[in-house]
């Protein structure tokens, strides 16, 4: 059960000049349960629900996100984007869209986020109406949602992508008074795999790019009209840790060096991936991650480094998934040219083989 705090404040959708603060904004704020299936071990509560039960988190999502559509805060209607499924034995997905650009995606320069003392700016950010919600860790043992709040210290901010590539595309920022995010953690991985289980929506996907440059680290989430490619390919499984515990696979036959995290007992998969990634960094390894089924099965691409060691693809583009601007290049699109570009980003196989070992060691530590 989902309590409601009465609305106090009905203007948060009030205009805010460039960059956005957030010192003294009030925003829905949806608030964990204490009771959360991380800390239990077991993802049998909430993700078990059946799919005409939409969960409160999921309904708020796409209620923000629709009304900013009718309000005309994105550069176009993403649904009336054309997709296809290309021939071939690894159904790529292809979408042609002339409006959507990689530059509306948060990075260092132009687009940044001022994290002062207590001001804490998004300058990619035009208007607080672009900021949908909040999500945070509360203290009752059930979800609560408050209508109208401060925006909560620890927590993820949830903003639209002016530039969407598919349904419900929306940033989450981690956000904290006292810490700057700019490399992934196991508290930032954990509120977003939390996300994940209560948006309880077979068709909702989570994306992270590593990037080094980056002055802020945020996730991307949108609905997908189908799965991607990568979740259908066939697994090696190498790592396990009994018969409920987490397995660890190599996605094979795939043209990008892929990784699967598998596991009911989320809170060990969590804590092993955030020391796996945090090696990579330090290693200078450019990965992504893909978080589907709920959270219970988690995708780890691997790209080669580069000048900057940042990735080259998106996550969704490693997945099997594709946006073209050009009608003629959609039209023409053929499963050899997409395994090209894959493979020509993809770490080469004596790179993966190291990341396999360096994933059993520390996984067998957590195991132990």
């Amino acid at each position: 059960m989902v309590t409601v705090e009465q609305l106090q404040d009905d203007n948060f959708l009030s205009q805010c000049p460039p960059p956005l603060s957030l010192q003294g904004i009030r925003i829905p704020l949806y608030l964990f349960g204490s009771n959360s299936v991380l800390d239990n071990g077991s993802v049998g509560g909430i993700s078990c629900l059946i799919e005409e039960e939409q969960s409160v988190l999921d309904s708020i999502l796409l209620a923000q996100w629709e009304d900013r559509m009718w309000k005309g805060l994105f550069r176009y209607d993403v649904t009336t984007s054309e997709i296809k499924v290309i021939g071939g034995r690894r159904k790529f997905i292809a979408q042609f869209n002339e409006g959507w650009s990689r530059d509306c995606m948060p990075k260092l320069g132009k687009n940044k986020i001022r994290h002062q003392e207590d001001v804490f700016e998004f300058s990619w950010m035009e208007r607080q109406e672009e900021l949908l919600f909040c999500v945070a860790s509360g203290e009752k043992l059930n979800p609560e949602l408050v209508l109208s709040a401060a925006v909560p210290d620890c927590g993820l901010l949830i903003t639209i992508n002016s530039s969407p590539v598919e349904y419900g595309h929306v940033f989450l920022v981690p956000h904290s008074s006292n810490i700057l995010h700019q490399f992934l953690d196991a508290r930032s991985l954990e509120l977003v795999l939390r996300v994940a289980v209560e948006v309880n929506n077979c068709s909702f996907r989570l994306f992270y790019d590593y990037s080094p440059s980056a002055s802020h680290i945020y996730f991307q989430a949108c609905y997908l009209q189908i799965p991607l490619p990568v979740e259908f390919m066939p697994l090696d499984t190498f790592f396990g840790d009994g018969q409920e515990g987490m397995r660890i696979s190599s996605v094979t036959d795939y043209p990008i060096k892929t990784l699967v995290f598998e596991s009911n007992h989320m809170n060990m998969m969590m804590e092993v991936l955030a020391e796996i990634c945090s090696c990579l960094q330090e290693k200078l390894i450019p990965y992504n991650l893909l978080i589907s089924d709920h959270g219970k099965r988690i995708f780890l691409f691997f790209q080669l480094q580069t000048s900057k060691n940042s990735c080259t693809l998106s996550a969704w583009e490693c997945g099997g998934y594709f946006v073209v601007k050009s009608r003629s290049e959609f039209d023409q699109a053929t499963e050899q040219a997409l395994l090209k570009q894959l493979t020509t980003v993809s770490l080469d196989d004596e790179g993966f083989q190291g990341v396999k070992q360096l994933c059993c060691t520390i996984a067998s530590k957590f195991a132990s």
